[in-house]
């Protein structure tokens, strides 16, 4: 007898440390589901989009797994406007002809939905990203009232930031009353924070490698009856 096993398939940068961690953890909150992985490059791509080649080649890579649904978990979508990742998910699926979304899309859907939209913003970038994120998350009706920028420009050194630095920055927007903080890179160590942050400063603390993983876990869940979708990882569980 053949037993189909959901899965998700997830696309992630070349010098991310943290996605597949981050999975594999909330992966006890959904028993029998599996995760496929493929990588693109972190660099070379134009500034208003994607280098789609490396896209697809992985996207195609991953249909061959059969996942339920292709993720692109990270947040570079943020900063050209969101309309490249509807872009790039529409080339995916029919391309292979699974469904696509990405973290950067799932976030001010899942913010919305929850009407969190005065938040507090820790991001990797400089300030000229900072405020170009200030811009582009208004445009979908989240308003980024404090953040911070951490001046990161070679991604790989986004894991090495510690889970302190990490609590100090979000401990510090809520000095300007966010009803939420966001943790705005796949390649912060933001998952494992997130709960207990959340409980000590009273308000929603939000990973966006969690946010992607687990929007990508519901909707594959939706096919399967006898799979128990649950938002109870740590980013979510005070909600």
């Amino acid at each position: 007898m053949s037993i189909t096993v959901p899965a998700i398939g997830i696309i992630l940068p070349s010098s991310n440390r943290v996605v597949e961690r981050v999975t594999k953890s909330i992966l006890h909150d959904y028993p029998g589901v599996d995760a496929c992985f493929a990588r693109v490059p972190y660099e070379g791509h134009p500034a208003d989009g994607y280098n789609l080649v490396p896209f697809l080649q992985s996207a195609a890579m991953l249909a061959q797994a059969r996942p339920g649904i292709i993720l692109w978990n990270a947040t570079r979508g943020a900063l050209l406007g969101f309309e490249p990742d509807r872009t790039l998910c529409a080339l995916i699926e029919a391309e292979t002809g699974v469904a696509a979304t990405t973290t950067a899309l799932e976030t001010p859907a899942l913010l919305k939905s929850l009407g969190l939209t005065r938040i507090g913003l820790l991001q990797q970038g400089d300030a000229q990203e900072g405020g170009q994120l200030v811009n582009t998350f208004a445009t979908q009706g989240i308003a980024i009232v404090a953040r911070r920028d951490l001046g990161i420009q070679d991604n790989f050194e986004a894991s090495k930031v510690s889970g302190a630095e990490i609590s100090r920055l979000a401990e510090e927007l809520t000095a300007a009353q966010p009803n939420a903080i966001l943790i705005w890179s796949t390649n912060l160590g933001g998952h494992a924070l997130a709960g207990a942050l959340t409980a000590k400063l009273k308000l929603p603390v939000f990973d966006s490698a969690t946010i992607g993983t687990i929007a990508a876990l519901e909707k594959v869940a939706l096919g399967y009856q006898n799979l128990d979708s649950k938002r109870s990882p740590a980013a979510f569980k005070a909600l």
